[in-house]
């Protein structure tokens, strides 16, 4: 690839952003030249720093494949959420008249282990390649103030049986999702793959991001996903689906083969959520209507997701994607796409709020 540059950068000078109503605006549409943020991810780094990052969307709310200029930008809160450093890119788009290259849908894994943080995105060139999706991976060790260089991990994670490689009108629509992907109990890095219209997949890494490898099979009926380990051990995927619930698939022998249920009970107007483990309980957050991207709720579930509780609603009115992060106190950081796709908040939710 031709003009693709590794930003090596500090995250610095560390500024306070406007706080609404409790809650702090951390991107807002037209600052920066850009005309849309979407698409927040969150994380909490080995130190304890917050990490958030975001697509920059440079002409208009659409997606990657409307062949637009889209950067990723990060934040970083080195005191919990109160002050943020200034925005800063880790991937930049390269747009020239031979090439048109943009990058979306940004994800975090942190691994505890060896202290990094691993950030995922998917990579489209429109100009010549005829819009095919590609997946890239940068990684810091010093908790999200410097990253290495994009690698480009597509050859990596694919596997017999869907059209990798193939432009999305073969049917390659295929994409890692956003937001966070996790680490198991032995280790191993896990995230999820979406094939448009099909289902979903795992990939993931045994040695610490050394190497990427697909995991186990995929499953039918999925869109885009988060991935949790139960307390069994048995790994669950929860995915926006059609007809105003979300798709679950479970699997005790690490993706290899899927048990799947439809659950109406978790209101959702197919957009995308997260869902985490924190201890004993499982935490769920989206949208909880079944027609519209608004309501937005924290919910958890003490039964490894059989069910859930009413939850509590974080935004009223209009909101989409979201992630979150738990710290060392039980309080929940929640980063969530705004109203219109204006503005990607910030808050947190206490941990004697009842969910």
């Amino acid at each position: 690839m031709k003009r693709l540059v590794l930003i090596l950068f500090a995250l610095a000078s560390v500024s306070t952003s406007p706080a609404v109503e409790g809650k702090t605006v951390l991107w807002k549409g037209g600052d920066g030249g850009v005309a849309v943020y979407r698409i927040p991810a969150l994380c909490t780094a080995p130190n304890g720093d917050l990490v958030a990052v975001c697509d920059a969307r440079r002409s208009h709310a659409g997606d990657l494949n409307s062949c637009q200029q889209i950067n990723i930008s990060v934040r970083r809160s080195p005191d919990g959420g109160r002050t943020w450093t200034a925005p800063c890119d880790t991937w930049t788009w390269t747009w020239t008249d031979d090439e048109h290259w943009a990058g979306s849908d940004p994800s975090l894994i942190v691994d505890t282990a060896e202290g990094k943080i691993f950030l995922f995105y998917n990579v489209w060139e429109s100009k010549k390649r005829s819009g095919i999706y590609q997946f890239f991976v940068q990684e810091s060790a010093d908790n999200g103030k410097t990253w290495s260089a994009p690698r480009d991990i597509s050859k990596d994670i694919s596997f017999d049986g869907w059209p990798f490689g193939k432009p999305q009108k073969q049917g390659g629509h295929i994409f890692i999702s956003s937001g966070s992907g996790i680490q198991t109990k032995d280790g191993t890095l896990l995230h999820t793959l979406v094939h448009v219209g099909d289902g979903n997949a795992l990939f993931g890494s045994i040695d610490h991001g050394r190497t990427w490898r697909a995991i186990g099979k995929p499953v039918k009926n999925g869109d885009e996903c988060k991935v949790v380990e139960l307390r069994n051990g048995a790994w669950m995927l929860n995915s926006r689906w059609r007809g105003g619930g979300r798709q679950i698939h479970v699997s005790k022998d690490r993706g290899e083969t899927w048990q799947s249920r439809y659950d109406k009970s978790l209101a959702d107007p197919q957009c995308n959520a997260q869902l985490m483990s924190c201890g004993d309980r499982l935490l769920f957050s989206n949208c909880k209507s079944p027609t519209r991207r608004a309501c937005l709720h924290l919910r958890e579930s003490l039964d490894d997701g059989v069910t859930w509780s009413n939850g509590f609603c974080i935004e009223p009115a209009g909101a989409a994607y979201s992630d979150m992060t738990v710290f060392p106190n039980g309080d929940i950081g929640i980063l969530y796409e705004g109203a219109g796709y204006k503005t990607i908040v910030f808050l947190i939710v206490p941990a004697s709020q009842q969910l």
